[in-house]
């Protein structure tokens, strides 16, 4: 499955892809720890999760 991140910095818009949710969810974190705006995880199905509900869609996989 394709997980798509996205963020904006201060030279535009960042877009990455990664193949499970927990490769996921650490990028975002990274992303997040060096100052980006707007972080969410885009999933195969077309949801975005925010920060704050990260650990729902690590729950949704575990489930």
């Amino acid at each position: 499955m394709k997980f798509f991140i996205t963020a904006l910095d201060t030279s535009g818009i960042i877009t990455l892809r990664r193949d499970s949710v927990p490769a996921a969810m650490k990028k975002a974190t990274e992303l997040l720890s060096d100052g980006c705006l707007n972080v969410e995880i885009h999933t195969p199905d077309g949801a975005a999760y925010s920060p704050g509900q990260f650990e729902q869609l690590r729950e949704q996989v575990q489930a």
